[in-house]
């Protein structure tokens, strides 16, 4: 996007994050950001979406100060399993305007189904493809040293970070119910 801070960007007048924001906050108890630029920004939003924190906590917070400084969504999860005050949290990135409804729910009625620690959405795409969402994952809050371990570790890849767990995934029919928008192009594109 330029440098600019994606989950600000507007699409069809509406920041990214705020589309985020209304489909996750009717689906779950507790709501906050991870964010290392424009906190008011985005403590804005989650106000304007009826947000509610966990107890004692800014519904803002950057990545841990013990993490290395722009170290990816890893960074952000970790900060985030650190801070929630609920055995699951759902991590979704800030770029996906059009999460399903029953997104949280499914996710969280097959990690009781099954005894997994994590779950990806997957949807199949025109070529017949199975594609897993690694950065829209529902995870259960012990997974936090094993992913700190990894951390610690160097690995940054969230893919290689989930499929170290216990973990399973849902289908979804809407293959686009997960399109990232990366770039102005796509920004475009979809307007």
């Amino acid at each position: 996007m330029g440098g600019r801070d994606k989950g600000l960007v507007h699409y069809r007048g509406i920041p990214l994050a705020a589309w985020v924001l209304s489909q996750l906050v009717p689906q779950t108890s507790r709501q906050f950001a991870i964010a290392n630029r424009n906190w008011p920004d985005y403590a804005r939003l989650l106000h304007q979406a009826g947000a509610t924190p966990p107890v004692n906590m800014d519904a803002v917070r950057p990545d841990a100060a013990d993490l290395p400084v722009a170290s990816g969504p890893v960074a952000g999860i970790l900060t985030a399993l650190r801070q929630t005050d609920t055995p699951w949290l759902m991590v979704v990135p800030c770029d996906t305007p059009h999460l399903p409804a029953d997104l949280v729910s499914r996710l969280r009625s097959e990690a009781a189904r099954s005894g997994a620690n994590a779950v990806v959405p997957t949807t199949v795409g025109c070529d017949g493809e199975h594609r897993a969402h690694w950065a829209c994952v529902l995870l259960h809050k012990d997974v936090s040293p094993q992913l700190e371990a990894m951390f610690a570790k160097e690995e940054r890849k969230l893919r290689v970070c989930i499929q170290s767990l216990r973990w399973t995934s849902v289908s979804f029919e809407d293959a686009t119910a997960f399109d990232n928008i990366n770039s102005p192009e796509t920004l475009n594109g979809r307007d």
